[in-house]
């Protein structure tokens, strides 16, 4: 295995860390993405080296990416609190002119790969039938960023001189994820609640740390294609955020009905909790011969649990 030059635009993000570290860990060399101080102290943590630039000012980016053999785009924006529209109008810049911008870096740089983040609901079928990479796109507001982001690529795939690779993932959960916390979180203090219609809604999820590993895969085997990354057991919310419970010893969720979930959550969230989402990997472990770490949501579920005691979090939290 020859050793690589990579850059991550997100360095510094659940994703990024988890790319940084693991790529260092085979011996490549790894620049991240970094706006300020405590990024690059991320960034130098997981056996990176940071260099400062701003994914919205292109020649920033093409200056850092120079010299790179792999440029990666692990970088997002996705509110957490308070979503208003301006916060997710700077995630759709993310996933749009930041793709630009990187893709234009890839090319001045001589880049031989350029790996794009996707998600895999942009295939999510309207009829809750399993999809994979040949189901036709179906945009909504969850996913018009990320379907103007793979078309980017696309254009750039047929314009530029480097192969390209499109990673779309299933739902994140990880010990250090927001969404993640926030459950645990809510569970612990009796506040986290199933939505009514979840239960029948199996979902593919994915843990971070996978979501990385494949991104490596791709990156060391130098290939093209779009590919799923997802784990092999999809598992609706309410299964999951029970399970979680179990784990922690804590409360039984709660029930929301529908209408009260979509005023305290909003239509989109409650679209992608109630709604299958089912698909597979099948095709990355073919082309690329991935494997997940965690296979299912329960070893992932173990993982963040342990994680969470090892660092005194679950006590925090309650």
């Amino acid at each position: 295995m020859s050793q690589l030059s990579v850059f991550i635009a997100g360095a510094t993000g659940v994703l990024g860390r988890r790319l940084v570290s693991q790529f260092a860990e085979r011996g490549h060399t790894v620049v991240g993405l970094s706006r300020d101080e405590r990024g690059d102290e991320i960034v130098e943590a997981n056996g990176g080296e940071p260099h400062r630039a701003d994914l919205f000012d292109e020649q920033s980016v093409v200056r850092a990416a120079e010299g790179s053999d792999v440029v990666i785009h692990a970088a997002t924006a996705v509110p957490t609190e308070n979503p208003t529209p301006e916060k997710w109008d700077v995630h759709h810049r993310v996933w749009t002119e930041g793709v630009e911008a990187l893709t234009k870096a890839a090319a001045e740089a001589g880049a031989d790969q350029y790996l794009q983040q996707s998600i895999v609901w942009v295939a999510r079928q309207p009829d809750g039938e399993s999809f994979d990479e040949e189901s036709r796109v179906i945009p909504d507001p969850s996913t018009e960023a990320a379907i103007e982001a793979e078309e980017i690529t696309r254009e750039a795939d047929s314009t530029y001189d480097f192969d390209v690779g499109i990673l779309r993932c299933g739902y994140f959960y990880a010990p250090d994820a927001y969404h993640t916390r926030s459950v645990g979180e809510g569970l612990l203090q009796g506040e986290q609640s199933i939505i009514d219609g979840s239960e029948n809604a199996k979902i593919s999820r994915l843990h971070a740390h996978d979501a990385a590993s494949a991104f490596v895969a791709v990156g060391e085997s130098g290939r093209s294609g779009l590919w799923h990354v997802v784990d092999d057991e999809p598992v609706s919310p309410a299964t999951f955020f029970t399970e979680l419970a179990d784990r922690l010893d804590a409360p039984t969720p709660g029930r929301m009905s529908d209408e009260e979930a979509r005023q305290e959550l909003g239509d989109v969230q409650v679209e992608l909790f109630t709604r299958p989402m089912e698909t597979s990997a099948e095709k990355l472990r073919s082309e690329v011969g991935w494997e997940p770490t965690y296979a299912t949501y329960r070893e992932g579920l173990d993982h963040v649990v342990e994680t969470w005691r090892s660092e005194g979090y679950l006590l925090e939290a309650s």
